[in-house]
């Protein structure tokens, strides 16, 4: 079959519990999530998007203490906060159209792949966009790939794959990446750190060792901000704001920097590494 008859297919199994081995997404109980099912125009470069309303957590209350926002916000777990910190744009776009609270949506991005697609390098670049922009992917895919023999390393991808039975609409979970991915891309190690600011004579105070170490993972997630929500504003939308205003500030202080790295001290850099390494014999490395 084709793309838009899978995805047809899909989109019954979802409204339908059809989906076996369903362990993990709760689309079988609609008692519990309202779901909502977007196709490629409302999110961009997505086939499906699905957004499950959790219904448990959501009140109907629009004025809270201060303790009880504190309380409601501490009970969410730790990659549904982070998720509504680094990809806000999301979250507030889609809450504001469908009237909920932004801690009960979570967006399940799908890519779908029927017999007639082909399955190339375009894949891994769906399947890193998926998680760039929500945080996690899922791959469904058509009878022929559920029997081939490439199941197997599509299982090595960090992605939840549903195949389809060849029997009416439904479906079956066939791996899961029961993750949500937050971390930045790179995590600096503490104790690494503190010795390469030692041994570069910076500094061995303990205390500015940890506050630049901070300032580092401040300027990270930054940089995560940037990436996640750009990717989902609009050009209407350029005026909302996500960074919060020690963010802000944080950034004000780049300012006041005297020197920067140059790009003329970078060249310098490459032309000096790359003379030293010609003194070096090849059987220096032998």
């Amino acid at each position: 079959m084709n793309q838009l008859e899978l995805k047809q297919l899909f989109k019954s199994s979802v409204k339908n519990g059809h989906i076996n081995n369903n362990h993990l997404l709760p689309f079988l109980n609609s008692q519990t999530h309202e779901i909502k099912i977007k196709e490629e125009g409302y999110f961009r470069n997505f086939d499906l998007v699905i957004a499950l309303i959790n219904k448990e957590t959501k009140q109907n209350k629009t004025n809270y203490s201060a303790k009880q926002m504190k309380y409601e916000y501490l009970d969410l777990e730790y990659d549904i906060q982070h998720n509504i910190l680094m990809r806000s744009q999301q979250f507030i776009e889609f809450s504001k159209k469908e009237k909920c609270k932004i801690e009960n949506i979570t967006f399940i991005p799908v890519e779908i792949k029927s017999d007639n697609d082909v399955l190339d390098e375009r894949l891994p670049n769906q399947i890193l966009n998926a998680i760039l922009t929500f945080g996690r992917s899922y791959l469904v895919i058509d009878k022929k790939y559920v029997l081939n023999r490439n199941l197997q390393i599509l299982k090595l991808l960090p992605t939840t794959i549903i195949g389809y039975s060849g029997k009416e609409d439904y479906f079956e979970i066939l791996s899961i990446f029961n993750r949500c991915i937050t971390n930045g891309i790179f995590t600096i190690p503490k104790r690494s750190f503190m010795k390469l600011l030692i041994n570069n004579n910076i500094t061995n105070k303990i205390s500015d060792m940890v506050r630049i170490y901070y300032s580092l993972i401040t300027l990270e997630r930054i940089n995560q901000k940037l990436v996640f929500n750009y990717l989902f504003r609009s050009e209407e939308n350029l005026a909302i704001d996500f960074l919060i205003n020690e963010e802000i500030d944080f950034l004000n202080q780049f300012c006041n920097f005297s020197r920067l790295p140059s790009e003329k001290t970078n060249k310098k850099q490459i032309k000096k590494l790359i003379k030293n390494s010609r003194n070096h014999l090849i059987t220096d490395f032998l």
